[in-house]
């Protein structure tokens, strides 16, 4: 069964969010795009129920968040604001009212990626990853078979790791994978879960599933994941 998940893109009249709104095409998402308020709410009452998130400009007015939710249908916890960092006061009252996530200020793609994993961990009742994953840009090495294979690891949590680059084996060929977080090495026996049947070296991508994970090395995972959380979730200013 085909999931259905859709991302609703609300633009200011400077269209800063067009370039979003393409570059999200093409992933696991039904992506709508609506250049002011008025539009989307007509977009939001044709696929009602179905919006995993709502990105919207940060030059649209703020004030009114809950106004917003409501001519959206969704919860308010579903809206992200993108754009420019607005003032203490508006983040505060965003806060108040249920908005937990934001991308301020161009992030980049990885962080793109984590809060949108986010919301989907905590909305969508078809996500069966058990764990939230976390967008890196770590190198790693693979040992399987008595190879040493070099990779990246483009995402990594308490269950698994996507791996970028490298032939990694056949599939539920097991190794071992090492990779540093803040200069001290992990080391995590895993079974290769999947591939993308790349025959290129350097643009195969992998999922790899951990076997056992030890408390240090959860520990390690877990600050990956609390540097992430602290930099996109609005929080109340001090």
């Amino acid at each position: 069964m085909e999931i259905d998940r859709r991302i609703l893109v609300v633009d200011a009249p400077d269209g800063a969010l067009q370039q979003l709104s393409l570059d999200l095409m093409g992933r696991q998402f039904g992506v709508h795009y609506a250049s002011d308020l008025d539009e989307a709410q007509l977009l939001a009452r044709d696929v009602q129920g179905k919006i995993l998130a709502v990105l919207f400009s940060t030059e649209i007015e703020l004030g009114r968040i809950t106004d917003m939710a409501r001519m959206l249908g969704v919860e308010t916890s579903t809206l992200i604001p993108v754009g420019n960092r607005p003032a203490k006061r508006v983040i505060a009252a965003l806060a108040f009212h249920g908005v937990r996530w934001h991308l301020w200020d161009n992030p980049p793609d990885e962080s793109l990626r984590f809060v949108l994993s986010s919301m989907l961990y905590d909305h969508d009742p078809f996500e069966l990853r058990y764990h939230l994953r976390i967008p890196t840009q770590v190198g790693a090495r693979f040992e399987v078979g008595g190879q040493k294979i070099e990779t990246s690891i483009r995402d990594i949590g308490l269950g698994g790791a996507c791996l970028f680059g490298g032939m990694l084996g056949d599939i539920d060929a097991r190794g071992e994978i090492f990779f540093n977080v803040n200069e001290e090495e992990i080391c995590l026996p895993a079974r290769v879960a999947w591939s993308s049947g790349d025959e290129s070296p350097e643009t195969n991508v992998t999922g790899i599933a951990f076997l056992e994970v030890e408390p240090e090395a959860g520990d390690a995972i877990d600050t990956l994941r609390r540097a992430f959380v602290e930099r996109h979730r609005i929080q109340q200013p001090r």
